[in-house]
């Protein structure tokens, strides 16, 4: 959630590359492998991250609308009781 932008822009230039690929990259060290995992995990988190946090807050709102509405609606047949 913190990572920089212009971090993410750097790291989306190797993602294409065929030297950046974890298979080609493991016929080399598997350390290295393990690095390039993990930053092709990163960055696929940040691209999904930005897709689900606006997801996130409608869902925040929309569930903070619905329990106004329950509680009105409760009120109301607490009433006709």
């Amino acid at each position: 959630d913190n990572i920089p932008a212009a971090t993410i822009k750097k790291i989306q230039t190797f993602m294409p590359l065929d030297d950046f690929q974890p298979a080609r990259v493991k016929t080399c060290s598997t350390a290295a492998w393990g690095i390039c995992m993990w930053v092709r995990a990163m960055e696929t988190y940040d691209r999904v991250a930005k897709v689900v946090g606006p997801k996130k807050e409608a869902l925040a709102i929309a569930e903070a609308e619905y329990a106004e509405v329950m509680e009105k609606l409760n009120e109301k047949r607490a009433e006709l009781q």
